[in-house]
């Protein structure tokens, strides 16, 4: 009898801007369940997928005619390896095809907490700039926003809270479809929050 079980496993797309913490909370995930971690930068890196690099925004340039068919092919392989969930993760994990996505979470977070992560990371100013304008125009959303996908779009403001709780709400999201309504998109707001701060022009010349 041919086991089908494969068939099931489910696929878990996260994104959000650099810093709010995908890869920290995707990794621990895995500690919880029987899962696959791609992160779509280290991807690109190892299989030789960065056609160019753009020192000005410092920044590599994808490959994505290449690495959409090698991801693909990847999904496929990981289905047949029993796994519960698959997560892809990336600030860029919007080019995922859509008939591959079971369920798409976005990790936000307040632009001034943002500031301070980056520096951390020791990017310049300019990058910074770029990456905290990113997010307060919800662009990672926006993209999936674009996308033609049945199953909701969600995002979790990662401000004030630590990988584990993020973790558990995740899991819960996941395995218990837990206040999906809480966490459907479109409720975190930076660009009215700074609007009604009148700090626009702090991160918008």
């Amino acid at each position: 009898m041919v086991d089908f079980t494969y068939l099931n496993m489910k696929i878990l797309v996260v994104s959000g801007t650099p810093g709010t913490g995908k890869t920290t909370v995707s990794n621990n995930i895995a500690n919880y369940l029987r899962v696959k971690v791609i992160s779509l930068n280290e991807l690109t890196i190892s299989e030789n997928l960065i056609i160019d690099y753009d020192s000005k925004r410092e920044t590599s340039i994808i490959n994505s005619n290449k690495l959409i068919p090698f991801l693909i092919k990847l999904i496929e392989k990981y289905r047949k390896d029993n796994f519960e969930f698959l997560i892809i993760e990336s600030h860029f994990s919007d080019i995922v095809p859509e008939r591959y996505i079971d369920w798409v979470i976005i990790l936000r977070c307040d632009p001034d907490e943002l500031s301070i992560r980056l520096k951390k990371r020791g990017y310049k100013i300019e990058k910074i700039r770029e990456n905290v304008q990113s997010e307060i125009l919800g662009n990672c959303v926006n993209f999936f926003m674009n996308k033609q996908l049945d199953t909701p779009i969600l995002e979790i403001d990662t401000t004030k809270i630590n990988i584990e709780s993020i973790t558990k709400t995740i899991l819960d999201v996941i395995l218990k479809e837990k206040d999906l309504e809480k966490y459907i998109a479109g409720k975190v707001d930076w660009l009215e929050k700074l609007f009604q701060e009148n700090r626009l022009q702090e991160f918008f010349d």
